[in-house]
């Protein structure tokens, strides 16, 4: 049986048919006025029980008191009068049912109705709102999100009391059908790039999407490119703010953090900090993140190529000290490099999959023990310990995680091509490197942005933190056009 009908047992059964086969369900059958039988299901660990036994058992068991037998539609009739719910609505669509029992809705049936009401008792347990463990701030709000999307909304609301702020919804996923909603400012953002955004996600097909990482590799994202198309953040203050600059945020069931798109490269050397503080400290903070940057990619590169190809561009002190301390070693200098380099990766990664205390004393201490270890062994050289750390500490100065995990992987292939072709193969690596952030793009913007193609008003908030007072709230390249606005 695909439809419901006038027979309640009917109706249950189809009801439970057309659902999971939940060992929850809690069938609540109740009396009520003139002898009607009524039956509550509901998911135990996803419904507020409390809620219903106050809002719904209790007023259908000693509030109905007028006759309903001849009431035309008494689902619709009890609904609207004895229902205790700010959410109520009735439908006779079974996905829609099922859908909303899956979410810790409260279904109620009625005798000899071919619908149902559905009611709002969710009441999963979830953690509360806390300071986030990977962006950390020195001024700014505290909260991040969790994974309650009602509540990431509630956090992003509370920070733009906007009537142009809307929120659509999005179902992914056709076994887990996980929630999403796509948030933006309609008067902010550009309603080619929304298109764009939205046509992305109206293409996604999957049979099973666990969070926004997996849906943005399926919104026609070239997943084959090392740089990041779109943000992630776990702070409503990042959010909001690119949100008020004409961006789009998607937040996602069961995901602690925010997709923000679409993203350009210099975006990814900001941090939200930089406003609060003087225009000197915000430059000065964006310019070391910019040498941090530079340093991790090319620092081993150099090193290797005045280690092997050009060593008459170091000054003689320097080499005669390198020189010393390479004595025996029997590695040469790029695999010596390349050795230390994996070796630190593979504590890092090792550092975050351990509990944080334990993490972090891994990842210092065990750099500290095996590099001690390396260099007594004889395996590398001080002076290539001294490299390896410099380019590992600068990898932190980097804020955004999937931004620095991409320059690291980077600094591999630029090593790799120095070793081969030298200085020439250095300059070829970074061209390859430009040409690709030129050609790229996130939802119809360029992913160069200022910088190509150039915008000189995008440059004054680039790398140098400009004036507040005289600096756009949208961002370069986001803005829409006055032929858009004129139409």
């Amino acid at each position: 049986m695909n439809s419901l009908t006038n027979n309640l047992d009917d109706n249950i059964n189809t009801i439970l048919a057309n659902s999971p086969a939940n060992f929850n369900v809690v069938k609540r059958e109740i009396i009520i006025k003139d002898n009607i039988r009524c039956f509550i299901l509901y998911i135990s660990n996803l419904a507020k029980q409390e809620f219903i036994e106050n809002s719904i058992i209790f007023p259908l068991l000693f509030h109905v008191q007028c006759p309903i037998n001849n009431v035309e539609c008494k689902t619709e009739y009890i609904a609207k009068r004895y229902i205790a719910s700010s959410d109520v609505q009735v439908t006779s669509d079974l996905n829609l049912i099922s859908m909303e029992l899956k979410r810790g809705k409260c279904t109620i049936l009625i005798e000899n109705e071919n619908s149902v009401i559905v009611c709002k008792t969710i009441g999963a347990a979830h953690r509360a709102v806390t300071e986030s463990n990977v962006e950390k701030v020195i001024r700014g709000g505290r909260e991040a999100f969790i994974e309650s999307l009602e509540i990431n909304i509630s956090l992003v609301q509370q920070g733009i009391r906007n009537d142009h702020l809307k929120i659509e919804t999005f179902i992914f996923g056709e076994e887990n059908q996980m929630d999403s909603v796509l948030i933006y400012l309609d008067n902010a953002i550009d309603p080619e790039v929304l298109n764009n955004i939205r046509n992305s996600m109206n293409l996604v097909k999957a049979k099973q999407i666990l969070g926004p990482g997996m849906l943005s590799q399926l919104m026609r994202i070239s997943t084959w490119s090392i740089f990041p198309q779109v943000k992630t953040s776990e702070k409503p203050t990042k959010v909001i703010s690119d949100i008020l600059q004409g961006k789009a945020a998607i937040l996602a069931e069961g995901a602690p953090y925010a997709m923000i798109l679409p993203a350009c490269f210099v975006e990814f050397f900001q941090d939200i900090e930089d406003y609060a503080n003087r225009i000197l400290l915000g430059t000065f903070d964006r310019l070391i993140r910019l040498l941090a940057s530079i340093i991790v990619l090319i620092l081993p590169s150099v090193y290797l190529i005045l280690l092997t190809y050009n060593s008459e561009l170091t000054p003689l002190n320097l080499i005669k000290i390198i020189v010393s301390t390479r004595q025996n070693i029997p590695l040469p200098p790029f695999l010596e490099i390349l050795f230390m380099e994996i070796l630190v990766e593979i504590l890092r990664e090792g550092g975050l999959r351990l509990p944080s205390p334990v993490g972090q004393t891994l990842s210092i201490v065990g750099g500290i023990v095996l590099g001690q270890a390396a260099t007594l062994a004889g395996l590398v050289s001080p002076t290539t310990l001294v490299v390896v750390a410099i380019t590992v500490i600068c990898t932190f100065l980097i804020p955004n995680y999937d931004m620095a995990l991409s320059i690291r992987l980077l600094r591999f292939g630029v090593l790799l091509m120095t070793n081969f072709f030298a200085f020439l193969g250095l300059l070829v690596a970074i061209q390859l490197i430009i040409v690709t952030l030129i050609k790229m793009d996130s939802f119809g913007v360029p992913y160069f942005t200022p910088f190509a193609p150039l915008r000189f008003k995008g440059l004054k908030d680039a790398f140098i933190r400009y004036k507040i007072e005289n600096l756009n709230t949208r961002a370069t390249g986001f803005e829409i056009s006055k032929n858009k606005k004129n139409k």
